[in-house]
Order: C-alpha cells, then structure tokens, then sequence
C-alpha cells in the first residue's frame, strides 16, 4: 500500500509538471499560417482557431501547446462555421509554428429556392457536387444557372428554407447527372439558363425559349437520345423554330413530343 502510494504520488507530480509545463512559452504555438483561403479572411479563421485552442485538456495541458493542440477540432469547426471552405489541412511547419491550408469551394451553379414563380427570390452559390455553400450577389444571375428544387427531405430537420447552407437540393450523383447533360447540350448549340425540379419531372429552359421535360424513371442519356437523333436528322431545328416551340417532353419511351406555341 505503502509502495503503491509513492508511486502513485510521484505520478501525480510528473503529471502536474507536465501540465504547467505545457502553457510555457517555448513550447507554445506563436504564429499560425494561413493560406489558400479568398472568400473566408484570414482573421476570422484565426480567431476561429484560438478560440479552439483556448483553455485546457481537462484543467491540465494547454491547448496551445505546439505538440498536443486540437487539430482535428479546428478543423471541423472550420468546416461548420464557413461554409464556404470545403477542405481544410493543419500541419507543423516549423517550432511553435502551424499552418492551415483551406480549399474553397468554386461557384458552378446557384440555387433560388424551391418555387421558379416566387415573386422575391435570394440565390445562393453551389458547388460541382450540388452543395450550397454561400449567398450569391443579383450580378450571378446571368452568369449561372438557375436551380429551383425543394431541399432534399432527409435535411429538412436540420437546414431550414430560410437558410439553406450546408444543405443540397439534389443528390450528388444526380446534380453531376444533370450539369453532364446540360454540357452535352451546351456543345450542341443549346444553352440551358434554368433547371426546375418538382419531385417528378426536370424542365430545362433553354436561352432561346424552349423548355425541356424529362424524368429519372429511365436513364437521362436514353431520355435524351431520342431528342440528339431528332436534332441530328434534322426532323427537330431548335434553331430555327425555337420561337414557335412551347416545350419538348422527353418522357415516353420511343419518342418525343414538341409542344408548339398557339399562333
């Protein structure tokens, strides 16, 4: 007992030195670098970082010091915070020096809302994968496409419409689906400005008037083969005739049906 207590005591002093020790000056963080990041500043992801690294590991070791700090818990509470950065990389760099490395998210599309006849629409930044990721300026307007579909029903408990962030409108396999369609189109001579989800059928409205209806019950290049043969044989001039067409729906099987406008 006697024994067991001399070593237990002499652990608790080992203990208690290492835990004053690790606020000492030599052996904290004094600078942390960040880089790669535009949209976030560099302030708010150092406060973000101190604040993390504030404080101590149950009332013992400091959280700032160079060889123990949370990395891990920056980097995700970077990731909570701004939406915006979608990797983040912390590493040593050197003695009482950290680096944080963050990847952005780019702009590839953005998403208005559910409703496509809401009067007062506020636009939000998406990224290559469907994720909405920031509030997007009146100037984006013309220089992205449109999405409006409802938020993905398994999110809704967490993500309100009133802000959307961190949330997607599509699955991800389906989002890369549609914008590989709507470079397909591209390619061709036709511009897609707006993409309308209602829980069943997708319409594509093209820069010239048209729109295009299609569904998921069947591959999307199947739906859109009958419609690139039409074009190609020249039995449908989108070109030519896109003012006297309403729409072309792209839902049955075998063939395509072209809506035309009443004149």
């Amino acid at each position: 007992m006697i024994r067991s207590c001399i070593v237990l005591f002499f652990l608790l002093i080992i203990v208690l030195g290492l835990a004053i020790y690790s606020g000492h000056e030599k052996v904290k963080i004094q600078t942390i670098l960040v880089s790669g990041n535009a949209a976030v500043s560099s302030d708010a992801i150092l406060a973000t970082a101190n604040q993390v690294m504030s404080g101590r590991y149950y009332y013992l070791f400091a959280k700032n010091n160079y060889l123990i700090f949370p990395r891990w818990e920056i980097q995700e509470r970077l990731l909570e915070e701004f939406k915006t950065i979608k990797e983040v990389d912390i590493s040593w760099e050197n003695w009482q020096i950290i680096s944080i490395k963050i990847t952005e998210r780019r702009p590839h599309s953005i998403w208005c809302g559910a409703d496509i006849k809401a009067v007062e629409q506020k636009c939000y930044f998406v990224d290559k994968e469907g994720y909405i990721y920031g509030l997007a300026g009146i100037f984006s307007g013309s220089m992205f496409v449109k999405n409006y579909c409802p938020i993905l029903s398994n999110q809704l408990q967490n993500i309100s419409q009133i802000n959307p962030l961190g949330s997607y409108f599509l699955s991800k396999n389906i989002y890369i689906q549609i914008y590989d369609l709507i470079q397909i189109l591209d390619q061709r001579g036709l511009k897609v400005t707006t993409v309308s989800f209602d829980g069943a059928d997708f319409k594509f409205k093209l820069d010239t008037g048209p729109e295009i209806i299609f569904n998921n019950k069947r591959a999307f290049e199947l739906s859109f083969q009958n419609l690139f043969s039409a074009i190609e044989t020249e039995n449908l001039n989108l070109e030519k005739d896109a003012s006297l067409i309403n729409y072309i729906d792209l839902r049955f099987d075998n063939k395509i049906v072209v809506g035309k406008k009443e004149i």
